[in-house]
């Protein structure tokens, strides 16, 4: 019979079992057990007053503290039971919304490389394919996740459209429903949280090399020193190059950041990031027949001159002042420029194409998409306070902060008659992908818009011990936001607009919490949109529309088993945006109206942790059976329509992760990803994508402790799918892709 022991750690995580002495000052940071942390705050407290209460002076002796210094779980476990998106370090389960975590030991396990990736393996999350070129368009709950408003990196807005990659990513935080108490305008259907990978105390180095299908590879590199008693630098690179069978990629990644006063009084950490982004985009494919075209999967029939360049530079300095008291004051700044070209195409059918008639010389066209490029300079200031307090015989949990934000953005169109016609861009066949065939770039630019802006939020919240096993939320936020905007047309002056507004966002709830390992929430939260999420206006009369309004209403559950190796989170929502903006196209400039609503229905299911010593798994389940348009424009141009299901929002998706430790070398893995039936933008219209199930498979042996090789096979039965749609056209997802890596730690 097996004995009861501790869980192993498995995969390529740091080897919890070790022990390794650290100072009180590493208290913090090295996640003491409760009563060392107890311990070292009471000799810390002693020691600054210098004498206890009511005692008299003495010489206290030395204390020496060892314990394991365990690295976050999120680095070993597909679970994690702590958060930071909420503005400060919290239990998932005093969290009265839903939440998904994508661990590090997830992101490794699948080699999810980028963002984008990672998100595809979190339920209720798709992707809209844009004119710009950019996979950043995410809908979560049915409602746009705003690129310029819903993503955050370590609590902080992360602006922009970029490649995001994960390669100094710790995690990424999902939290679901209106959010705007905490984060400020945006945030309807939820907000995106990416952890940045920060400095340790102890040495360790990983290395990693993958080698895949049509030409990839990466390399990373994620070099931790401990350089003091309290402070230490790390350094994070990645290099990835793949052909693609044309559509290529190219990029590197840059990340080192110092901490020092880790756990003293005061702590601070200085960071850079840099990503370089040199890409030829993968094309979008119209519709044929209302359907994803039935072309071979990974085939590229995009021009050899299509490009997508980018960087993204950005500095930030952060300081934690941690109080006599419990409280901690975090103050972060960030810095940075975000530069960005698209030129892409799409593929295209002679008209009376069926999918019955489609042959190897059948005949693509490929016409372009508007070329652009954008110039985003941004600012933000933020400082969070938190703190236990007993009040009027009740325990508190303060939140509270304020936030600057300055953003500016240039954006340059194609010169008219720079950009080549489209009758005169090759066409191609379908049997002769990747035809090296592309047209001159005689692209000339001018500026068409610009843009800056000034915003500031304040706010405070309280959870509230009210009873033995009841908590109450309740929080309140004020933002001021300020916009100037320019338009400059071709043959014409200048034209100036500026936007204004002012509002209150909110957030309550109640938690039960029976046990130590449940947990039971039902919430209320508000959010708004102004006109300005995408750093423009669509025309100028939408500098005179008010914010959109939105508001969350939940019911749901966190609970552990299996003495807390697995956790279940459940939640049934209703998100409701109730006066979206709808263009009046009976006025003679289009103004825009505050006419429409709409709102989903659903529950979300997530498992994440181990099932026994051996088995660990990971599901991430939604079933949105609501998703309506319930108010529209009463015009026949209109987009969507009253009682129309809300398009990219399919009523089931998931994601499923389930690996063996088959011998203490080998561990095997396989999961499926998938969507039903989904529609492109907001209306479920003529064109659709069936729905899907992808299957991957993993498996890893390990040499030595820290020595292993991994070989991962992603969509196994090379399916053909509609990943991120548009009404005119769709990108398809990741044909059957194979990666064997091999890493390495040393210390």
């Amino acid at each position: 019979m097996r004995r009861t022991a501790p869980l192993p750690p498995q995969g390529p995580g740091p080897d919890l079992t070790s022990r390794r002495p650290i100072s009180l000052a590493a208290a913090e940071g090295a996640q003491l057990p409760l009563g060392a942390l107890m311990l070292a705050a009471s000799v810390s407290a002693w020691a600054q007053s210098g004498t206890a209460p009511d005692a008299p002076t003495r010489t206290l002796p030395t204390v020496d503290v060892k314990a394991s210094a365990q690295a976050d779980d999120s680095r070993t476990q597909l679970k994690t039971s702590t958060t930071s998106i909420g503005k400060g370090t919290q239990d998932i389960r005093d969290v009265p919304q839903s939440m998904t975590v994508v661990t590090e030991k997830l992101i490794t396990d699948r080699r999810l490389d980028t963002l984008k990736e990672a998100l595809q393996h979190t339920a209720g999350i798709t992707f809209a394919a844009t004119e710009n070129g950019t996979d950043q368009d995410i809908r979560l709950r049915g409602f746009p996740i705003a690129t310029v408003g819903d993503l955050f990196i370590d609590g902080m807005r992360d602006p922009s459209q970029y490649d995001r990659d994960t390669f100094n990513m710790d995690r990424i935080e999902v939290l679901r429903g209106s959010a705007s108490m905490l984060f400020g305008r945006g945030s309807t259907g939820g907000v995106i949280n990416q952890v940045s990978k920060q400095p340790m105390l102890f040495d360790q180095y990983d290395l990693t090399g993958t080698i895949g299908s049509r030409g990839y590879w990466r390399t990373t590199a994620d070099l931790n020193k401990q350089t003091g008693e309290n402070s230490a630098f790390r350094l994070n690179l990645m290099v990835n190059k793949a052909d693609n069978g044309g559509a290529t990629i190219d990029k590197y990644g840059i990340a080192p950041t110092f901490r020092w006063g880790i756990g003293t009084r005061d702590e601070f950490s200085v960071g850079l990031f840099h990503l370089n982004v040199d890409n030829v985009p993968f094309p979008g494919v119209r519709w044929l027949e209302g359907r994803v075209a039935p072309l071979e999967p990974g085939k590229f029939y995009g021009l050899a001159s299509d490009v997508l360049l980018g960087k993204a530079t950005y500095g930030t300095v952060s300081h934690t002042h941690r109080f006599d008291d419990g409280g901690k004051l975090r103050t972060q700044l960030r810095t940075g420029t975000f530069d960005r070209t698209f030129w892409g195409s799409v593929v295209g059918f002679p008209q009376g194409t069926t999918a019955a008639s489609l042959n190897a010389n059948t005949i693509l066209t490929r016409n372009g998409l508007n070329p652009r490029q954008d110039v985003y300079k941004t600012t933000y200031l933020q400082s969070d306070y938190t703190n236990k307090f007993d009040w009027g015989g009740r325990r508190h949990e303060i939140t509270a902060g304020v936030d600057l934000a300055h953003e500016a953005a240039d954006r340059d169109n194609a010169v008219q008659g720079t950009v080549p016609a489209q009758n005169t861009r090759p066409t191609t066949t379908i049997g002769t992908p990747d035809d090296g065939l592309g047209i001159a770039n005689t692209i000339q630019w001018r500026q068409t818009e610009g843009y800056k802006a000034r915003s500031m939020g304040v706010y405070v919240q309280d959870l509230i011990q009210i009873a033995p096993h009841w908590k109450f939320l309740a929080g309140l936020r004020w933002d001021s936001f300020k916009g100037g905007f320019d338009s400059y047309p071709a043959n014409a002056s200048p034209i100036r607009t500026s936007l204004s507004n002012s509002l209150f966002s909110y957030r309550t709830g109640v938690l039960y919490q029976p046990t130590a390992s449940s947990s039971f929430h039902f919430s209320y939260g508000t959010s708004f949109n102004t006109s300005a999420d995408t750093y423009r206006y669509t025309n100028q009369t939408n500098a005179n529309t008010p914010p959109e309004k939105s508001r969350n209403i939940e019911l749901g559950g966190k609970l552990d088993w299996l003495n807390g190796n697995l956790s279940t989170r459940f939640a049934i929502f209703r998100t409701e945006k109730y006066n979206e903006r709808n263009t009046d196209v009976d006025t003679a400039a289009n103004q825009y109206l505050l006419s429409g609503a709409r709102h989903s229905d659903g529950v979300e299911i997530d498992l994440a942790g181990r099932l026994s010593r051996d088995w660990e798994v990971y599901v991430s389940f939604a079933h949105i059976w609501t998703a309506v348009i319930d108010e529209a424009a009463s015009t026949a141009q209109a987009q969507a329509q009253i009682g129309q299901r809300a398009g990219l929002t399919p009523k089931n998706s998931g994601s499923v992760w389930l690996s063996y430790q088959a011998t203490p070398q080998l561990r095997i893995a396989a999961g499926i990803n998938g969507r039903s039936r989904n529609y492109p933008l907001a209306v479920a219209g003529a064109n659709s994508a069936r729905g899907y199930v992808v299957g991957d498979l993993m498996a890893e042996y390990k040499f030595t402790r820290d020595t292993y090789a991994q070989l991962n096979v992603i969509n196994v039965g090379n399916k053909l799918y509609g990943d991120q749609l548009y009404p005119g056209f769709v990108v398809t997802g990741l044909p059957r892709t194979v990666k064997l890596t091999v890493g390495t730690r040393f210390f």
